[in-house]
């Protein structure tokens, strides 16, 4: 399924690029709505002991859908006070319209509704998968879990041999597993160095590929 209907009502809005490694906060958005035109970016939590990796969002993601609940259906997506802050992966293009603008478009077109419940659900699947890897007792496991999600979330095909293995698209290093696993960088980059010696990971740049995905699974099934 596509967006369609928030692709077309956000084509034409307002454009704004960031460098990678660039941080930004809510309040510097010029818009409410965005959509990632190319790049990667992450969001993060903050507080006075660690920084938790929330989500990543790549090309064709919506973002911050909390605001716009809150304007539209008058609906709190969290309780949480907490501040967040955005970090760009790669070179960033995003696109954005205002609440106004989709406040306007929804009362013309109920079913736009439609596609904000399907960037909700995309968001609500990043999530389970991530709490899914916290509750694996066994740290390795919860790597192998998270990296499995993460090639399924932002994986592309890459030829390998006679396998065919995912290349996550997302440039990630240990410290990126280890503050979405709430784990220290050394135990994953311990979990990577295993599932390498295996033949299940490949890291070339920052970007890393699953060579079996059923293999992988094995680690945590």
């Amino acid at each position: 399924m596509v967006p369609r209907k928030l692709l077309k009502l956000i084509e034409n809005g307002t454009v704004e690029r960031h460098a990678a490694g660039d941080i930004f906060y809510a309040l510097d958005f010029k818009e409410e709505l965005y959509i990632v035109k190319s790049g990667y970016v992450k969001r993060y939590a903050m507080d006075d002991e660690q920084k938790v990796i929330e989500s990543i969002y790549g090309p064709g993601y919506f973002f911050p859908l909390t605001p716009v609940f809150k304007k539209l259906l008058d609906f709190n997506l969290s309780q949480e006070n907490k501040r967040y802050v955005y970090q760009a992966m790669t070179n960033l293009e995003i696109q954005g319209i205002s609440s106004k603008a989709l406040e306007e478009a929804v009362t013309a077109d109920p079913a736009v509704y439609a596609d904000l419940l399907l960037e909700a659900g995309v968001r609500l699947k990043a999530n389970i998968n991530r709490l899914a890897s916290n509750a694996l007792k066994d740290d390795y496991k919860k790597v192998a879990h998270q990296l499995v999600c993460l090639a399924d979330e932002f994986g592309e095909p890459k030829q390998n041999g006679v396998r065919p293995s995912l290349r996550i698209q997302v440039p990630l290093e240990a410290i990126d597993i280890a503050e979405q696993l709430n784990l220290s960088v050394e135990t994953v980059q311990e979990a990577f160095e295993k599932l390498q010696e295996q033949d299940l990971l490949d890291i070339e740049d920052r970007y890393l590929s699953i060579n079996d995905m059923n293999l992988v699974k094995d680690v945590y099934l």
